[in-house]
């Protein structure tokens, strides 16, 4: 096969690569501002500037479209959580305190996004439970929550932190309670400052403590 032969799929996957994207940045802006359920394939098409036809080229249909969104997003936050555990020295309990600070740094940088689970979190989707889009959303979730599970291994290991088991159980259950508050704290902030009278964004500072907290032996 020439030169010529291998680059032109080559070309043909990069072309469908930034496709794809732009699609996926089309959809997430139309998502963040109606929510799913209220946005069609034709208007994400519309926003795209391409024809209807082609955003099914790449995705079977919206829920499809969203999967891959939210999939995209935590697939990125698996990685920034990989970097946090890899710079938190220390016991099982100080490497915990230095993830938690990182991830509450990591919350603040990642409003948009945040913003999008929300959105995501609130729609009903259809079965997806074959396609490729599930499957790289159930990828990312057992990435993003592998970092903390490590953690609270070597905590349980070393005797620094008492964990409950399983404690695959136990990470999942702080890291969607970690991002349901921060959901809460990013989308009603404000609002919350006036019905609570309290600070909202201390409300993940305070979760933070009270995770460590409870996992003192």
């Amino acid at each position: 096969m020439s030169v010529t032969d291998t680059r032109v799929p080559m070309e043909n996957a990069r072309l469908r690569a930034r496709r794809r994207a732009e699609l996926l940045a089309a959809a997430r802006t139309l998502f963040l501002a109606r929510g799913v359920d209220a946005v069609t394939v034709e208007q994400i098409a519309e926003h795209a500037e391409v024809t209807r036809r082609t955003v099914y080229r790449y995705f079977p249909s919206r829920d499809h479209i969203a999967l891959a969104i939210e999939a995209q997003i935590l697939d990125r936050w698996a990685g920034l959580a990989e970097q946090a555990a890899a710079a938190a020295a220390g016991s099982g309990a100080q490497r915990l305190a230095g993830y938690l600070d990182r991830a509450e740094a990591l919350v603040d940088a990642a409003a948009e996004e945040i913003g999008f689970t929300r959105v995501f979190d609130a729609t009903s989707l259809g079965a997806l439970d074959d396609s490729a889009e599930a499957q790289l959303y159930a990828q990312a979730i057992r990435r993003l929550h592998a970092p903390l599970v490590g953690i609270l291994h070597e905590g349980a290991a070393d005797g620094s932190l008492a964990v409950p088991e399983p404690v695959e159980l136990t990470a999942a259950t702080i890291s969607n309670g970690y991002l349901a508050l921060a959901q809460r704290v990013h989308g009603r902030g404000d609002a919350i400052a006036g019905e609570q009278g309290v600070a909202a964004r201390g409300m993940l500072t305070a979760y933070a403590v009270l995770i460590q907290r409870g996992l003192r032996p």
